[in-house]
């Protein structure tokens, strides 16, 4: 499994390593240094996972939702991570999107806590799941169904499009591939989150749209 991050790493982290020490700068040398990962590849990627034995195909790009934090710290947001994928278990095959909540603001930063889930020198760290996850297509609301089962259970060790640095569970949705067309194919696109009575709304950061719609196209072919 590849080390590196994936390609929209760089814009993600571009706000918040304006306001990183020496340990951020060295995640920086580390991303630049990547060569398995090329910015606009939009190719579908299939592998083995050698956990599961399961045939994975995922997206060559996510698509990334953020939202602004700025009444914690400038350029801190917030993202979701949202990755379409199919799986092939001897012969069944099911489409799911491989989700992770993540986020750049980090507040044991700021009294120099960098104990529990933070790291010193990371920026990013996992953000606390939501109860529900709306993606907003044009004018349609699609309810994303979350699978009872691990990535594992859905047959995926590998963590397929993580998030650049920091750690963090995938959560894992089952969907169609009408609707996902039908995403694809949407001329806005946005994301929204509900956690109890507290509803966020999340835009559209990195366009993976034209991956999915090349992954859509090479299931058929």
């Amino acid at each position: 499994m590849s080390a590196c991050p994936t390609a929209s790493g760089s814009r993600l982290l571009a706000g918040p390593l304006a306001h990183a020490g020496r340990g951020l700068l060295i995640v920086l040398a580390c991303l630049t240094a990547c060569t398995d990962v090329r910015p606009g590849n939009n190719e579908p990627r299939v592998y083995l996972d050698q956990s599961t034995a399961v045939t994975v195909t995922t997206v060559g790009r996510p698509m990334v939702f953020a939202r602004e934090r700025p009444n914690f710290a400038v350029h801190m947001r917030d993202y979701i991570t949202a990755a379409a994928a199919s799986t092939d278990r001897a012969g069944k095959i099911d489409s799911i999107l491989i989700v992770y909540y993540w986020t750049t603001f980090d507040p044991h930063g700021q009294d120099g806590d960098v104990g529990g889930s933070a790291r010193a020198g990371s920026p990013a760290r996992e953000e606390k799941r939501p109860d529900e996850l709306i993606l907003v297509a044009d004018d349609r609301r699609i309810r994303m169904v979350k699978v009872q089962r691990s990535a594992h259970e859905a047959g995926i060790e590998e963590r397929a499009h993580a998030p650049p640095i920091g750690g963090g569970t995938p959560v894992i949705y089952s969907i169609d591939l009408p609707t996902l067309r039908y995403i694809a194919a949407a001329r806005n696109l946005s994301a929204q989150t509900r956690t109890g009575e507290a509803v966020l709304d999340y835009e559209i950061w990195e366009d993976g749209r034209p991956a999915l719609a090349r992954w859509l196209q090479r299931l058929t072919e």
